[in-house]
Order: structure tokens, then sequence, then C-alpha cells
């Protein structure tokens, strides 16, 4: 479900009509998070942290409206809720593009994301199409759990306002530093919808929810 914003009336209608304009109006912003908390509970309850993450990161930006509005056609919609894309790797050692839909309940996002990733590791052939082009109440979201990077930026098309008005998400490998776990996270958005202090409170809530990451595997 959406709602339809009226950019006319909209107060920040110069800033989207201005960054509409651009063939590429996307920007990103790179952080480290502590994600000591996620590393314990998933070591301490044999689950997954690429899981753990995901349903805490989704949880965390679904929270900022603004990271849930999208540009479909002549229209800008707020949607009541996003849901994870995300890529997994194959037995061909190529990436499948994998969703689910999001729960608010651990349990049931836990089980739906599982059945999904390992679907696609067992993967012999990919579908054609990547991402669904009807759809774009989703996050874009890839990982790179063998490197700890410093920045990094996403393939954007040009001109494709439906796509890029989609965040696109990239989170690496952790690290232990001063016995703390720290791995690096970017957050791509388009300035047409983002601006940067909405873009700051969804990462710094990321960054504080990670900090108390058990709460949300226990109360959901």
């Amino acid at each position: 479900m959406y709602k339809i914003i009226d950019t006319e009336k909209w107060n920040r209608k110069t800033q989207y009509e201005w960054f509409n304009s651009f063939s590429n109006p996307c920007y990103g912003i790179d952080i480290e998070l502590d994600v000591t908390c996620i590393v314990q509970y998933s070591k301490a309850s044999h689950t997954s942290f690429f899981i753990n993450f995901l349903y805490l990161m989704m949880c965390s930006l679904n929270s900022i409206e603004e990271m849930r509005l999208r540009i479909v056609g002549n229209e800008v919609r707020l949607y009541d809720v996003i849901h994870p894309t995300y890529t997994v790797m194959t037995k061909l050692e190529v990436f499948d593009n994998c969703k689910n839909l999001m729960y608010d309940s651990y349990p049931h996002f836990y089980q739906a994301c599982q059945k999904e990733v390992e679907r696609a590791k067992n993967e012999c052939s990919i579908q054609p199409g990547y991402n669904d082009e009807e759809s774009y109440n989703v996050y874009y979201i890839t990982c790179l759990p063998w490197l700890t990077y410093a920045g990094m930026t996403h393939s954007i098309p040009n001109g494709n306002k439906e796509s890029c008005s989609v965040p696109r998400i990239c989170f690496g490998r952790f690290e232990e530093k001063n016995k703390r776990y720290i791995m690096p996270f970017n957050l791509t958005v388009s300035h047409a919808l983002v601006d940067g202090f909405p873009c700051s409170k969804a990462l710094n809530t990321l960054k504080e929810n990670c900090l108390r990451a058990e709460e949300f595997y226990i109360k959901n």
C-alpha cells in the first residue's frame, strides 16, 4: 500500500524538481557500524549474521519516512513498508537476485529469508531479468563478505527515475578492532527524494539499533 505525495504542495517541491532533472541524482555515504551485538547473538543462537543484520537494517530504514519514498511514472509514492532484495551467490559462483517480504515478526522474517537464501545457493541457472521493474517498494542490497572497504559506488542507470529512486545498500566484511566488530556500510539514495538530514537520520538510527540488536530479536 502507498499514498501519493502531492508534489505541488510538497514543502520540498523545489529540491525535488531540481534533482529530478538530473540524469543521475544519486549520492552515497559510507560509515562504519559496530555490529558486535549482532555477531555475538548470531554465534550464541547459531543463526545467520546476514539474516540477522538484514532484519535489523530493514526495521531501521523502514522507520524513516523518506526511505520509503519512490518515484513511479509521474508519481511520488510513500509506501507503507519496503521489502528487501539482495544478492546471493549460487553454485555457479554468479549472483542471483533474491527477495522476500518484510515482516515485523523476526521469526517470520528469518524463516522467509532463510528459505530464499537456500533456494538461491542451490540454483544451477539464473533466470532472465535482474530486478522486477514493476515493483519499486524494495531496497537494492548487496554484500561483500570477503572485503573490508573504505568506500564504494553502485551501478546506477542514467535517466531511469524509478530505479534511481530505490536506495542502494552495501555492507562488507566485519573485522575485530579493539575487541569490537566493525563493518563498513554504504547507503546510496536519490537526492530528489532524500536530503542529507533524513539520510543521516536513517544511518544514525541504524548505528544506534546495532548497539541494542538483541532487543529486536527477542521482542519480535
